[in-house]
């Protein structure tokens, strides 16, 4: 006699959720049944071991001991002898389910350490390649360009560096009908359906993830989204200054320099607010208070409204702005006369590249040498420093656990302190590594002095400066009082160009 004649049921329906977790109870054939139960078609349930009701002993706890009997539902699991209708077969059922979860969890624990390791080794681990690539038809786990959407990626990088932001660069992609990355979706996978005036409005997260995405100089993020645990049906999102960064083994779309550029960039506009006169402020958040190392801000003296802009633009320090003299002094600068001097610094540099460019590399290069050794002699020193407070507080520590183990020091007063000198370890094992880094991290001389002369090379012929050349090549200015000597107002200004520094 079979199963069925030996239980007595009619078979009515079969429920089937192919592709669907057992931790997952919104499965939608289960959710059908359930509906079934609750409407009063169902008064038995079969399946085949009690894991394929689920693998959440909570929930499969809740159905089997609870829902069921509610709506006078027998359970029966076959391979596993589970049949509600006899009690004595159920008492073991709980610590079954206990051990289809750590089934699960193991598997899940497997699966996400599997995905990680092979992310930290280079592999593109996303369902779709990002907006400029594609898949390898040889290997889905490696990216290559897409010569068709990667210009649009370029094209968004060089209105960045002119000093685009996210929604003004997104205007522009309107107004020359250039595609969003959802149109190819819908071309690709024929989904995303959109209208045709739709198909060219990029939106702001859209701009600002592209821009952000490190993929595009050739590195990406190991992770974006994680789950704390494996019963989660949602991810959660790990913010981009806690994302760990590899190289990856695909090509990069843009050049490193542009696309730290372009960080740098929206890093500083994030904290200067933009002209609203008119004004095209090339230097925004790149000039600095030589004094207290704030901002300059751009105004617009508005009493004569005849004087052409240039004139009545200019920069003051953000610190006496807001707070006053006592603070700081006013740091006064016109935008006209900022504009000459740096054209006429770049003007120059680029002639001396262009007449003689070993008498320009020795001379920068005998400039940085002496400068990155002093960087590095400051940086041994601040490691120096901490290694010897981290020494310090081992020793305070030992003698903390000394005074506990005699008695000394009561069960709360020893948790308390530990907890206190377990921060400060932590804090100054990371001010150390972060200083390693930074040291590791200092280019050849050689090679800064080649990009920037390469740089200075193109910037030969220009005619008018433009927010490009100035966000590729200059890391800050710092800018003084202005001083009278011998009746000439006097004013230094120090000029900081990207790779190399101050040039003197």
């Amino acid at each position: 006699m079979g199963f069925k004649e030996k239980s007595n049921c009619i078979k009515d329906s079969v429920y089937i959720d192919d592709g669907y977790s057992g931790t997952n109870f919104n499965r939608p054939s289960f959710q059908q049944m359930i509906a079934d139960i609750e409407a009063g078609h169902v008064d038995c349930v079969i399946t085949e071991d009690l894991s394929r009701l689920g693998r959440n002993y909570l929930e499969s706890g809740a159905y089997i001991e609870v829902f069921f009997p509610n709506h006078h539902v027998r359970y029966i699991a076959v391979n596993d002898g589970v049949d509600s209708a006899n009690s004595g077969e159920m008492d073991i059922t709980p610590f079954k389910n206990i051990l289809n979860e750590f089934y699960s969890r193991d598997i899940s624990k497997k699966v996400k350490s599997g995905k990680y390791i092979r992310a930290c080794q280079g592999e593109f681990m996303g369902v779709h390649a990002p907006f400029g690539c594609k898949k390898d038809p040889a290997d889905k786990n490696h990216l290559i360009t897409d010569e068709e959407t990667a210009p649009t990626v370029r094209y968004i990088f060089q209105l960045a560096l002119k000093g685009y932001g996210n929604n003004k660069i997104g205007k522009v992609l309107y107004q020359e009908k250039i595609p969003k990355s959802a149109y190819y979706k819908q071309e690709y996978f024929g989904k995303f359906l959109i209208a045709d005036d739709d198909a060219y409005n990029w939106k702001q997260e859209t701009v600002f993830r592209i821009l952000r995405n490190p993929l595009y100089k050739g590195y990406f993020w190991v992770q974006r989204y994680d789950k704390k645990h494996f019963k989660q049906q949602t991810r959660g999102y790990i913010p981009i200054k806690e994302r760990i960064v590899i190289p990856s083994n695909h090509e990069a779309i843009v050049d490193e320099h542009t696309w730290n550029t372009v960080q740098e960039i929206f890093d500083r506009h994030t904290k200067v607010k933009p002209c609203t006169s008119g004004y095209d402020n090339k230097f925004r958040g790149i000039l600095k208070c030589a004094d207290c190392g704030n901002n300059l801000i751009i105004h617009t003296d508005g009493r004569n409204p005849n004087r052409p802009l240039l004139e009545k633009t200019y920069y003051q320090c953000r610190i006496y702005r807001v707070r006053g003299t006592k603070f700081c002094s006013q740091h006064r600068i016109s935008a006209g006369a900022l504009e000459e001097l740096f054209f006429s610094d770049i003007q120059f540099h680029a002639g001396k590249v262009i007449k003689n460019r070993e008498k320009f590399m020795r001379k920068v290069l005998g400039q940085m040498d002496m400068s990155s050794a002093n960087r590095r002699t400051n940086i041994d020193k601040k490691v120096t420093v901490l290694e010897k407070k981290l020494k310090e507080s081992d020793k305070q520590f030992i003698k903390l656990y000394s005074d506990w183990s005699k008695q000394m020091i009561s069960e709360q007063q020893f948790r308390l302190l530990s907890a206190h000198f377990e921060q400060e370890k932590k804090d100054y094992t990371e001010q150390i590594e972060k200083l390693r880094a930074m040291a590791e991290n200092l280019e050849d001389s050689a090679d800064k002095a080649e990009r920037l002369a390469d740089e200075m090379a193109e910037c030969a012929e220009i005619k008018e400066l433009t927010t490009e050349i100035v966000n590729r090549l200059i890391e800050k200015i710092e800018v003084s009082e202005p001083q009278t000597i011998n009746g000439e107002k006097v004013q230094n200004i120090r000029i900081f160009y990207k790779f190399v520094g101050e040039i003197n």
